[in-house]
């Protein structure tokens, strides 16, 4: 238990929720333009019909469902007698990964229990029975036991990809992962379910209309304290903790803030991590003094200034992944541990960091499955090819030859220096840094 003065952030969820105005207004312009999206117009009949969340679960078995056909497949038939046993089919076993998944689609017509005769009196209403649905977004077709399970599109909301689910009408799984659907496809990767804030990977440097990245230091600086009434962003959950930690409660007590960050590999943890320390390292530098001893660097044997504290908090996380990360077969980066980040602030600013490590992948030295690779440090020095270390090709090496081809890289290369600048920043002189890379290379 730290004293009152020094607080302790680990990666935070703040019990508030700010309901913004610049939010309520984008979604009620989008509500008005919407009105009625819950329905879809066929472009050939030109009928109105309702729209449902198609749900792989409830498709017919493989028998009566053999082949995915569009419809631009079925008009290459036409005039022909086209077996309906032919339209749509899945592996139930895939339910989670089909690429269909909830996704709206519309009730074409009712079948005979067989699932191939249309029944008679057909309608586009749902039937406790086989019917025919069609995928809206590309005219796939398939064959369902029963559409009157399938959940309809209800309201607008369903189709504006709010950003906050929370205030969809009706928050089901089928409304939550088809309003994520909508914003990823905007390139909108961040999403709030009140308090917590979903992410989904992009894969790929995030960038506005104006070429500005989605982590820039103006962006930092628009979600400080609340000052715009931004999306969601990892800013605004950092910001949050960070402003929950230093306001004074009435009882003088301060309040420990945690911020957890959790996934699967390669849902990006490892980054997360690293924005929102560099957010809380940037904010708190604008609260600095002049004469603040620590905005001033430590000093290395000879006199010149190294780095400042925030520098070096920021300088563990690359040095971590050097030691600690792998390629794994779902991530280039996948931290092969878990963290346990404290940082501690007084008088608004950061006075240190402590980092808990715990469950190492220690097999992982020793063997790699096919297609993996070892611990990031020992490419980075084969990639270095310096004589001093006699080092020779990866393939000659026993702990690094289980995972098959994975040669040093330029990418190696370049974080081969950057891990010598993070071990500098935290003050190891090169003499150390010899001895730590000679270790490695034993």
């Amino acid at each position: 238990q730290k004293d009152k003065n020094n607080q302790n952030i680990m990666s935070s969820k703040s019990p508030k929720t700010p309901t913004t105005s610049r939010r309520q207004t984008k979604n009620t312009r989008r509500k008005s333009q919407d009105k009625a999206k819950n329905t879809s117009v066929d472009l050939v009949t030109g009928k109105t019909n309702t729209e449902y969340f198609f749900d792989p679960s409830l498709l017919l078995s493989s028998k009566e469902n053999s082949a995915n056909y569009s419809n631009s497949a079925l008009r290459k038939k036409k005039g022909s007698n086209t077996d309906l046993n032919s339209i749509g089919s899945t592996d139930n076993n895939g339910v989670a990964s089909h690429k269909h998944l909830l996704l709206p689609c519309t009730i074409l017509k009712q079948l005979e229990d067989d699932g191939v005769t249309t029944k008679p009196n057909s309608t586009t209403d749902p039937y406790a029975g086989p019917t025919l649905v069609k995928i809206t977004f590309d005219g796939t077709l398939y064959k369902v036991r029963d559409s009157t399970q399938l959940v309809p599109l209800q309201t607008p909301e369903d189709y504006m990809g709010l950003e906050d689910v929370l205030h969809l009408p009706s928050v089901t799984n089928a409304s939550l992962l088809h309003t994520l659907r909508l914003r990823y496809y905007r390139k909108d990767i961040y999403t709030c379910a009140g308090p917590i804030l979903i992410a989904i990977n992009p894969y790929e440097l995030m960038v506005n209309a104006h070429g500005e990245s989605l982590y820039s230091d103006d962006k930092m600086m628009a979600y400080r304290g609340g000052a715009s009434e931004s999306e969601p962003h990892l800013f605004q959950v950092a910001d949050r903790a960070l402003t929950s930690l230093l306001e004074q409660p009435s009882d003088g007590a301060n309040r420990n803030q945690s911020i957890i960050i959790s996934g699967e590999s390669g849902a990006g943890k490892t980054e997360a991590t690293k924005y929102i320390m560099q957010y809380l390292a940037r904010i708190t530098q604008t609260a600095k003094t002049t004469d603040d001893s620590s905005s001033k660097g430590i000093l290395s044997p000879d006199g010149k200034v190294l780095a400042s504290l925030e520098e070096r908090v920021l300088s563990s996380n690359p040095l971590l992944e050097t030691f600690g990360n792998a390629r794994t077969l779902k991530n280039d980066n996948s931290s092969r541990f878990g963290k346990f980040i404290h940082i501690y602030f007084q008088n608004n600013k950061i006075r240190g960091a402590q980092i808990s490590n715990y469950l190492l992948e220690q097999t992982r030295v020793c063997h790699q499955i096919d297609g993996e690779r070892n611990y990031h440090v020992f490419y980075q020095l084969l990639s270095q090819k310096l004589p001093e270390w006699k080092l020779t090709e990866e393939k000659s090496y026993h702990y690094l030859s289980h995972g098959g081809s994975a040669l040093p890289t330029e990418k190696d290369k370049d974080d081969f220096h950057e891990t010598t600048q993070c071990l500098a920043r935290l003050g190891l002189t090169t003499d150390q840094q010899t001895i730590v890379w000679g270790i490695a290379a034993a």
